[in-house]
């Protein structure tokens, strides 16, 4: 990464370990790599800094006291397996009928959302980029062994068939 995007914000650094395993527990690695390796963080941070898409400039700070007091302690310090019931019931609490997505949690996970699939992790190795999608075909395949594209917002390409590497 080069230019306006070159890593996180220096007053940040301190909040990369649980924005990376916070990466890993939404999007975890599979045949690609996952938000926590993607190297989000830097994204989200400089985000947070521009007050891109109204993120409030504490938000990691706020994060971290909301999981810290969940956990009863340090969050990063639990199981894996309780970090993620932990996310879970958050993200659950989060996006109930009625909450306007404005948590603190709402907010990162956006952000985990947007660096992941705007980077080339997400862009182009988990999504099938084209620069002109496809044509109509109304009998294309779908399923296993297929990746949607990141680029065709209408969802009607052909789908590109994924080969073993």
């Amino acid at each position: 990464m080069s230019g306006l995007l070159a890593g996180p914000v220096a007053a940040d650094a301190g909040s990369a370990p649980l924005f990376q395993r916070l990466g890993e527990i939404v999007l975890p690695a599979t045949g690609t790599p996952g938000a926590g390796a993607a190297e989000v963080f830097a994204f989200a941070s400089r985000a947070v800094e521009k007050g891109l898409f109204g993120v409030p400039a504490d938000l990691f700070a706020r994060l971290r006291a909301e999981l810290d007091a969940r956990a009863g302690g340090d969050f990063l310090r639990l199981p894996a397996a309780r970090q993620e019931a932990l996310v879970a019931a958050l993200d659950a609490e989060s996006y109930r009928p009625g909450t306007m997505g404005e948590s603190p949690w709402c907010m990162t996970k956006a952000l985990i959302l947007v660096g992941y699939y705007t980077g080339e992790a997400g862009g182009s190795r988990e999504l099938d980029y084209q620069p002109v999608p496809g044509r109509y075909d109304p009998d294309i395949p779908t399923g296993k062994g297929y990746r949607a594209l990141s680029n065709d917002w209408t969802g009607l390409s052909i789908r590109k068939e994924v080969t073993p590497s």
